[in-house]
């Protein structure tokens, strides 16, 4: 790590060991000090963080991967796929406290495992595909600690707004003939709230997560075997208490959560 981005980790890191687990926003002398930073500069910076997270004893779940749509890309002018690491997995069903994060949004995400090891800077989709061994319903569950968009180093350091993943109903990736064909079907509360065809809002997640292998080779890290892959959002809403969101994936099954 350079310099400046070894000191804009420990100051990330102290700012969340200030928050010792409380929904807590970033320091504003954090988002000063990322400002002269870019998009290498905040990989590395995760890099650091995820390090000081397993070197104290934390779990991965696994990762997720960022800029998955044309769309996204043009909007920031990086045609790269940032990752973000995943340290905590609620099933499918359950309830989470909406005061347990930070201006708490939910986002329906397909969900992969790895059934081996996906490392390296050359992996092909169809490597990646035989690499998996289940694709399910699944959605990631964000906060807001800083200001999104407002300075990619800072959002790509501070691991990309996750909070949590959920994981639902799924099967072997060999099963479905075009996951890029899956429609996905949004509800709150048992009314309809957004529904689309994977291929109109993300890339294939195939090419997703090879994309991210190349990123994570560059820093010296990999896709393990047991780890959970979410490969893009294909909507955003902010969540309230009281809500119960429902997500059907068609040839995978549902997830559901639950805001308390």
């Amino acid at each position: 790590m350079t310099p400046q981005q070894r000191t804009a980790a420990d100051l990330l890191w102290a700012a969340y060991e200030a928050a010792d687990g409380r929904p807590s926003a970033l320091p504003d002398e954090v988002g000063v000090l990322f400002a002269d930073l870019g998009f290498e500069d905040g990989l590395a910076v995760q890099a650091d963080i995820l390090a000081r997270r397993l070197a104290r004893g934390d779990h991965q779940v696994g990762w997720k991967v960022g800029l998955t749509s044309e769309r996204a890309r043009k909007l920031v002018g990086i045609d790269d796929r940032p990752f973000g690491h995943l340290m905590h997995l609620v099933d499918s069903g359950a309830t989470v406290r909406w005061a347990d994060s930070l201006g708490p949004s939910i986002e329906p995400e397909l969900c992969f495992t790895a059934g081996e090891r996906i490392a390296g800077p050359d992996v092909t989709p169809e490597q990646v595909r035989g690499s998996l061994s289940r694709a399910a319903a699944g959605y990631e569950l964000n906060e807001r600690r800083t200001v999104v968009g407002q300075n990619m180093a800072l959002l790509i350091g501070d691991n990309l707004t996750n909070w949590a993943i959920a994981e639902g109903g799924g099967c072997d990736p060999g099963q479905i003939h075009d996951i890029d064909a899956t429609e996905i079907v949004v509800s709150c509360n048992g009314e309809e709230r957004f529904r689309c065809t994977s291929r109109d809002e993300v890339d294939t997640p195939y090419l997703s997560i090879a994309r991210l292998a190349a990123t994570l080779d560059r820093h010296g890290l990999a896709i393990e075997a047991g780890h959970k892959i979410i490969t893009g959002a294909y909507c955003r809403f902010d969540a309230s208490p009281g809500d119960t969101w429902t997500t059907d994936y068609s040839g995978l099954g549902r997830v559901e959560i639950t805001y308390s």
